[in-house]
């Protein structure tokens, strides 16, 4: 993660707290429970949630009987994770994975990383060094916006930068940072030279069936 994005994040961490706490955002209805009922169906008892935030997901699993533990780089969302739930949660970056530190708590069955990618660079070393702290037959999840959105903002089908994370998002967000949105064949492309075979991939859409995000299951 760029220190803009992660100085964007610490300038917007309360806000962002503020916001999941009023479910503020109507698509998170629809995705939240698309993710939880993915990882619910997954063989994966011991489960990293990279990049929590203020941990409503950790929480979520601990709830349905998993055991789960949070990582971020944010130091303000980790300490609104460690608040409200008994969980672990620990300050770790990406670049801390990539650069060969210990994840906490591990070995893991699977990891989630949920919304939380944002860069162009850097996706197969990060998902390699994690896979290093993970089981045998393990699962890595990813959530991430729907490739639509690229179509949707007016711009040609391409995998290519967006430049604010919080536009159209409600709430008080200042000097939102830029973010990488990927096509289809290039999230392919990511997990293929990350030595991982895509198992199962789920589109999820809102009751007016407007694709919102989608979902990778690899292994």
């Amino acid at each position: 993660m760029t220190t803009k994005i992660q100085a964007s994040w610490d300038k917007n961490a309360e806000e962002w707290n503020r916001i999941i706490i009023s479910n503020a955002i109507p698509s998170r209805q629809f995705t939240n429970k698309a993710i939880v009922e993915t990882l619910s169906g997954l063989n994966a008892f011991r489960i990293l949630d990279c990049g929590c935030g203020e941990g409503w997901l950790t929480r979520k699993l601990t709830a349905m009987g998993k055991e789960a533990v949070g990582i971020d780089s944010t130091k303000k969302l980790i300490s609104e994770a460690q608040k409200k739930g008994n969980e672990s949660y620990y300050h770790m970056s990406y670049e801390d994975i990539i650069d060969g530190k210990s994840i906490p708590e591990s070995p893991y069955d699977a990891t989630v990383f949920n919304f939380c990618l944002y860069q162009e660079k850097g996706m197969t070393s990060l998902f390699t060094k994690t896979k290093e702290h993970m089981r045998t037959k393990s699962y890595i999840i990813v959530q991430t916006l729907h490739p639509a959105f690229i179509m949707q903002n007016g711009k040609g089908y391409r995998s290519q930068w967006f430049t604010d994370s919080w536009k159209g998002l409600p709430g008080n967000f200042h000097e939102g940072h830029s973010w990488f949105a990927r096509t289809f064949e290039d999230w392919t492309k990511v997990f293929a030279e990350s030595n991982l075979n895509i198992l199962e991939v789920k589109e999820i859409v809102n009751t007016n069936h407007q694709p919102l995000s989608m979902i990778y299951v690899a292994q």
